[in-house]
């Protein structure tokens, strides 16, 4: 799973959360698939963890779009 973001400074503000909290995440590029109006940067994570993440941006006040690559 993949969380886009509008800015830099958001992404890492997310990878910084999502490691606290205990998941794993990995900063990678945008995907090419994704609007190119979006940050560089993307932070993946596992897809089990989707929802939990998800809610775990929702309460620090990040703005995001997920994105499921094609497996």
């Amino acid at each position: 799973m993949i969380f886009l973001f509008d800015t830099t400074h958001a992404a890492m503000e997310a990878e910084e959360a999502i490691i606290d909290a205990g998941f794993w995440c990995d900063v990678v590029p945008r995907p090419p698939q994704a609007a190119a109006t979006l940050c560089g940067l993307a932070i993946e994570a596992l897809r089990a963890d989707e929802q939990e993440i998800s809610l775990l941006l929702e309460k620090a006040g990040l703005d995001f779009e997920t994105f499921a690559p094609d497996l």
